[in-house]
């Protein structure tokens, strides 16, 4: 670090991502929740289509996609905003809906990157620890902010709450409630049908897991339309890329994959589940493309770095007493590898 960098972020700030090997390195990589399964064969020549009119800006407002995401959802164009992944509108929405020195509200556990992107936009955080079941506790809807972010499914646990029960648990809420279905595919169901009883609602979205497009960062927010209208006042002037508009537009459009791509995970996720409980892990119950265990022994760190000698990443959190590994849950090849390297 620099001596200009801002005093007030401190000299080991910074969001840490997932470690990423190089391409082509021999990893099992199970720990930044990327789909196992390529994305659709149709998006390849979109990208490369696209990449003849890369001398012109693309859409401001990122058509055709978003009129394609408006038109799946049911909701107006005007509904959607399209993004450099989900984490440039979650920056957009701090910009947009709290002032520096305010309070925003969070869970804990919760998203790592929120309480980042908090302090960086000169934010207090208001931290709500969930109930054992993954449900906000009152303090969640009634502690005084202008701005609260839910996880649903939330990471890294994977637990899930059914979308009426989330709006009974969050009536008294007053402000912008953002809620983070970036795993929202792996649910039973959608926060986005109750967006019009809830005019203060945003749902975020990405294509990064259930579409296979972690590479290309397209991300979208649904809500009403004066809450886009402020996101796009803040966001950048061209927010997505011609190439990742195209992608995203051709995976979109291929259902076909999308829900091959979805069933392979909740099969794989159900078979990895049983498999580590029937090795003594403990398995929290998931909604989302990983699963979050404890292995026999209680130190999560020590297995971690156990795997990692086998060459099998997997992703380790602070929680509870010795804390937790969450898993993404790969292809058949690759927990059958991680599975192997436990026994």
């Amino acid at each position: 670090m620099s001596r200009f960098l801002r005093a007030s972020l401190g000299s080991a700030f910074g969001y840490v991502p997932g470690e990423q090997p190089p391409d082509g390195a021999t990893w099992i990589k199970l720990n930044t929740n990327e789909s196992a399964m390529p994305p659709s064969p149709l998006v390849a020549g979109a990208v490369s289509a696209a990449a003849a009119t890369l001398n012109r800006y693309p859409s401001a407002h990122g058509e055709p996609l978003r009129s394609a995401l408006a038109q799946h959802h049911g909701v107006d164009a005007s509904q959607v905003i399209v993004g450099n992944g989900a984490d440039a509108l979650i920056n957009d929405c701090f910009r947009a809906f709290s002032e520096p020195g305010t309070t925003v509200v969070l869970t804990d556990p919760t998203y790592s990157l929120l309480p980042v992107a908090a302090r960086i936009h000169g934010v207090d955080v208001h931290v709500v620890a969930l109930r054992p079941d993954g449900r906000t506790p009152p303090e969640f809807a009634t502690a005084d902010a202008p701005l609260r972010f839910l996880v649903n499914p939330n990471t890294p646990t994977g637990a899930w709450t059914e979308p009426e029960r989330l709006a009974g648990d969050l009536s008294a809420a007053h402000g912008v409630l953002v809620i983070d279905e970036a795993y929202g595919d792996f649910a039973p169901r959608s926060c986005i049908p109750l967006l019009d009883d809830h005019p203060a609602w945003l749902v975020l979205r990405t294509f990064s897991k259930s579409h296979g497009l972690a590479g290309l960062r397209v991300g979208y927010a649904v809500g009403a339309a004066e809450l886009i209208a402020d996101l796009h006042a803040v966001g950048e002037s061209y927010p997505v890329d011609r190439c990742a508009l195209a992608g995203a537009h051709a995976a979109l459009g291929d259902t076909a994959h999308h829900s091959r791509l979805v069933e392979g995970v909740l099969s794989e996720r159900a078979r990895l589940s049983d498999a580590l409980r029937q090795r003594g892990w403990t398995v929290t119950p998931s909604h989302a493309n990983f699963i979050a265990v404890v292995p026999p022994d209680g130190s999560a760190q020590d297995a971690a770095a156990r795997l990692r000698e086998s060459h099998v990443l997997v992703r380790c959190f602070d929680s509870g007493d010795h804390g937790l590994l969450r898993i993404t849950v790969g292809s058949p090849p690759e927990n059958d590898a991680l599975l192997a390297a436990i026994a």
